[in-house]
């Protein structure tokens, strides 16, 4: 093989490896058949939601996978692949199911959230919690709530002794 192509395949996962190592969640989905204007559109979306889409060749996505240990997406890399990182756990994957709805041959074939492998149907239940923030918003205020009504009670009940 010539050695300027090699270096340039080395370089290409290098890239892979720090996109990687900088990201808590990595899903690996298809975007067969869907024309270039609606891949563009789902990238703006994904960078939006702080997301990244990156599309290589699954030889050279498999080595920068496996040399950071994530090898269990392996299994993901057939077809025509892609590969989408986000710095926070989730970002980008209400994003990513969104799309699927609106396009069928769109597909999300697995992903690691947080050191976790996620299959097609487990990231689609995670999909509308968002990212790990949200999450935890969304847990605080529940846990919030009883508190909340509990004062309103006793600041109505003060109310109506002091009248």
């Amino acid at each position: 093989m010539n050695q300027q192509i090699l270096a340039q395949k080395k370089e290409t996962v290098s890239k892979l490896n720090e996109i990687l190592k900088a990201s808590h969640s990595a899903i690996i989905v298809s975007y067969s058949g869907l024309p270039v204007a609606e891949i563009n559109s789902l990238r703006k979306s994904l960078k939006e939601a702080g997301a990244k889409l990156t599309v290589q060749k699954n030889a050279l996505m498999k080595k920068a996978i496996d040399e950071d240990g994530l090898s269990e997406l392996d299994a993901c890399l057939k077809g025509p692949s892609a590969l989408v990182t986000s710095a926070e756990e989730g970002a980008g994957l209400k994003v990513l199911n969104d799309f699927k709805e609106a396009h069928k041959q769109f597909v999300i074939k697995g992903g690691m959230i947080g050191g976790s492998y996620c299959d097609e149907a487990k990231l689609a239940e995670l999909a509308p919690i968002g990212t790990k923030s949200n999450a935890l918003a969304s847990l605080l205020s529940t846990l919030q709530s009883p508190l909340v009504m509990f004062a309103l009670t006793l600041k109505a009940a003060g109310e109506k002794a002091s009248a």
